[in-house]
């Protein structure tokens, strides 16, 4: 093997000596990514804490401009305020600049766009929708449980639509912004970077970062689940359209309740049509993977590869990623700590 650490030591038998290289290079090489590992979490949760940044002096700007007030009662332009500063200065432009800085750690293109088949992606639709609504359940066991020790998680509420506008702006900021945005930020930026330390590994690594950045527990567990299967999608599909289709849809359940709500001024009708959706989302589901099980597509095409020798572990690169992500998760914590009421 080539290797530009090592000369020819004359005087030794050239198998043990080419052994010994081939030994020293891949301690060097296991080295090197630990050491990129760690630099590649430190740059993800630098991005981290300046988006939390930006949203605060935006937040403060707002306050101090004399228009907060209108932003607490004003449906229309909480969501138009939204759109601006979490999805575009908070999450498109710091997730795009660490894109950049991390150019070099991607194997592939930025946003993964291989021509999907329109079945097989109505397929992974309707699989990630069923997943989707588990993932409700589950959070819900979440909330129960700590109601059991007598605590109340709870997080921020908008204003509802008062007018059809209102409606198509929070369509728009609930629904299409965050599964632009957001997926562009996790699985292109993030996953992209993080891609070419396995693939499991990577959709891992930014489930937890797509927790963090939601601010809160009800969040993080429901967006840490939901990241999994966008990861898993994108990854399996090497596209990112089915994930922006199924975060778009997911969120649009709750903008349909909200719109109910305005509609006919009850909450009874909402429970029965998000009752509803549900069910056609899970019956759906149901052919979906018996659809993508059949014609093998569920699964990801299995790279025949050796095993290198001194190969990082799993638990080994979630380490390496921690102290980067320290100081967004004890900020995870003290949000968190706001938002946890004794009953």
């Amino acid at each position: 093997m080539d290797n530009p650490y090592f000369y020819q030591m004359p005087n030794v038998n050239p198998q043990l000596q080419q052994a010994y290289q081939q030994h020293m290079f891949y301690k060097l090489k296991r080295k090197k990514e630990i050491s990129e590992l760690i630099r590649t979490g430190i740059t993800i949760g630098a991005t981290l804490i300046a988006s939390l940044i930006i949203q605060t002096i935006l937040v403060w700007v707002l306050q101090q401009s004399g228009y907060y007030d209108t932003y607490l009662n004003s449906s229309l332009f909480q969501n138009a305020f939204n759109i601006i500063a979490v999805d575009i200065c908070s999450l498109l432009i710091p997730f795009f600049i660490m894109s950049r800085i991390l150019k070099n750690r991607y194997t592939g293109d930025l946003i993964p766009k291989q021509k999907v088949g329109k079945l097989t992606a109505f397929a992974w639709i309707s699989v990630g929708m069923g997943c989707c609504v588990g993932a409700n359940y589950i959070t819900a066991f979440v909330i129960a449980l700590f109601k059991q020790f007598g605590y109340k998680l709870t997080q921020s509420e908008y204003n509802d639509p008062s007018n059809a506008l209102e409606c198509a702006v929070l369509v728009f900021s609930t629904a299409l912004a965050p599964a632009l945005f957001e997926e562009f930020a996790m699985r292109c930026c993030t996953l992209g970077a993080l891609r070419k330390y396995g693939k499991g590994f990577a959709v891992f690594a930014v489930s937890i970062v797509f927790g963090l950045i939601h601010g809160n527990v009800i969040q993080f567990v429901f967006a840490f689940i939901l990241g999994l299967i966008f990861g898993y999608i994108t990854i399996v599909t090497d596209s990112v359209v089915p994930a922006m289709f199924i975060h778009g849809f997911n969120n649009l359940i709750s903008v349909i309740n909200d719109i109910m709500v305005f509609a006919f001024k009850t909450d009874k009708v909402t429970e029965y049509v998000g009752s509803v959706c549900y069910l056609v989302w899970l019956g759906i589901a149901v052919w979906g993977l018996i659809y993508l099980i059949i014609n093998k597509k569920f699964f990801p095409k299995r790279e025949k590869k050796a095993r290198e020798p001194y190969a990082l572990s799993f638990g080994t690169k979630v380490l390496c990623l921690i102290p980067g992500l320290i100081i967004p998760f004890l900020i995870l914590v003290y949000l968190t700590k706001q938002t946890v009421v004794p009953i």
